[in-house]
């Protein structure tokens, strides 16, 4: 009997726990284009896969509760505070496709910018990501600081920071997203995930016992009539 009553206190602990920290989110789409301001894309992206004008697009997921109140501000949230960050795919959590070149949240070089999320005064208004790529046999910088993309050349001089080196000159390519998304949807990260739900792991404890309960009571009762 001691059994079943730690088996249910057991699993009642579990089910409040995934009440107290069941964050909720919601997963949404992104764009924007490549210099919608004008400037030229400059070589050797210029004539090889990149032009003006051109759009790309992405999706995110973002925690419904960290987003920040309105009147606050200029605020950057980073993916590596949400709680649930640890079971949501990077794929999920941060995806784009820049004319071809594809980036996701585990690409992103955190010694130098942790990936987030910007908010203005409680609104969208873009993102903060860092990452490297290669192009015709040189190592760029791709990097996000809210609206602003930009593209520059690496020295190739290895640093504390990053092994292709420090970004040089001026940008090669200049674009922009727009803090209008689409596609908002709630978001469960449990189901792209193996983890069972505190929940689940309540009802199989719960399981267990009664089974543990059923076969004690098994036992003991030939005791009982042979007594």
């Amino acid at each position: 009997m001691r059994f079943l009553s730690t088996g249910f206190g057991i699993a009642a602990l579990l089910v409040s726990y995934g009440a107290a920290t069941a964050d909720t989110y919601t997963s949404a789409n992104f764009s924007g284009a490549i210099n919608p301001g004008g400037a030229n894309v400059k070589a050797p992206f210029s004539g090889n896969g990149f032009n003006q004008g051109d759009s790309f697009s992405g999706n995110f997921v973002f925690d419904n509760s960290l987003v920040p109140a309105a009147g606050s501000g200029l605020v950057n949230v980073f993916f590596s505070s949400f709680p649930d960050i640890g079971i949501i795919p990077s794929t999920t959590a941060l995806s784009f496709n820049f004319d071809g070149v594809v980036f996701n949240l585990s690409n992103n070089i955190d010694a130098l910018l942790p990936a987030g999320i910007q908010y203005s005064n409680g609104a969208f208004h873009g993102l903060e990501f860092i990452s490297d790529f290669a192009f015709q046999g040189s190592e760029y910088q791709f990097r996000i600081d809210g609206t602003a993309i930009t593209v520059k050349l690496l020295n190739g001089i290895p640093n504390s920071f990053d092994p292709n080196g420090f970004p040089t000159g001026n940008s090669l390519i200049n674009a922009h997203l727009t803090t209008s998304l689409t596609n908002l949807a709630p978001f469960d990260p449990t189901v792209t995930s193996a983890v069972p739900e505190p929940t689940t792991w309540a009802m199989l404890i719960l399981g267990f016992a009664g089974i543990g309960f059923m076969a004690y009571r098994r036992k003991s009762k030939p005791a009982l009539m042979a007594a």
